[in-house]
């Protein structure tokens, strides 16, 4: 496991770009449900006895609200309107961070996240 360096991360998302066509509510929190899945898993491979069975964690069997809305919490709690595009990506990817601990950011999966909040803005994100 490696972690992630948050600002060097940020630079690569920008330098890359975060692709075509639109992204929904659905397919953002689907893909933080796949971050905390491949996050529960990797923690589940090193810290479990190698005979205990874990149960897999499946896209459905996640509370998506909850955890689509602590998300939320978290970066309506940093970001501010005026932030520049490359803050608010940084904000981003400290709220995934709060919430999938330990690095574990698999890139096309954030891309994602990062680019609804983009899309929607701050004010659809985070309602005042």
């Amino acid at each position: 496991m490696k972690l992630v360096d948050l600002s060097v991360y940020s630079n690569e998302v920008l330098t890359e770009g975060l692709g075509q066509g639109d992204v929904t509510e659905q397919d953002a929190q689907n893909a933080l449900a796949q971050l905390y899945i491949s996050y529960t898993q990797e923690q589940a491979e090193v810290f479990l006895v190698s005979n205990m069975h874990f149960t897999a964690l499946t896209v459905e069997s996640i509370n998506l609200q909850g955890l689509w809305s602590r998300l939320k919490e978290i970066f309506c709690s940093i970001v501010r309107e005026d932030s520049v595009f490359g803050k608010i990506i940084d904000f981003i990817l400290e709220a995934i961070g709060q919430i999938i601990p330990l690095g574990v950011f698999i890139k096309s999966l954030v891309k994602i996240i990062i680019k609804y909040f983009l899309q929607k803005g701050i004010g659809a994100v985070c309602p005042v």
